[in-house]
């Protein structure tokens, strides 16, 4: 068992009930939240860009597919996709996110998942409801 030196009385922590302490932030931690506010906030926006354009891409590929032959709508849709993450790319290098060397690849992980999901469905349900037939999907009555 260790027993650590007392403290001296001016090296004591003020407690809660010291009338000289005031319940002000220092400057270091506003500092870092409004830093970490300024980083968050462009990469929330990216986010939901990549959500938006893999909805769009969904989209297109079930339209554009259609117009295709059966074998190569497959690689048609995967081109759409990996085309506008490409854009989507280039819309947060434009963006100027400012992030350390070491957090680039944030640009590319940041959404991808989403985009990928978002993307796959709205692929299948354009797909679906540009062809009830195929599945005997009627109307309801």
């Amino acid at each position: 068992m260790t027993r650590h030196p007392k403290k001296k009385e001016h090296e004591k922590k003020s407690g809660p009930h010291d009338p000289n302490v005031k319940d002000v932030p220092t400057p270091d931690s506003s500092t870092n939240q409004t830093d970490a506010i300024k980083t968050k906030n462009p990469l929330g926006k990216l986010f939901w860009i990549r959500v938006a354009l893999g909805v769009l891409a969904g989209i297109i590929a079930a339209q554009i597919g259609n117009s295709v032959d059966v074998e190569s709508r497959p690689f048609v849709g995967l081109g759409i996709m990996i085309f506008l993450f490409i854009v989507s790319y280039g819309i947060a290098k434009a963006m100027r996110i400012p992030l350390p060397p070491s957090d680039k690849k944030k640009l590319i992980m940041t959404g991808i998942g989403s985009y990928f999901f978002m993307f796959i469905f709205s692929w299948i349900l354009v797909n679906t409801l540009m062809h009830p037939s195929a599945i005997d999907l009627n109307p309801v009555r």
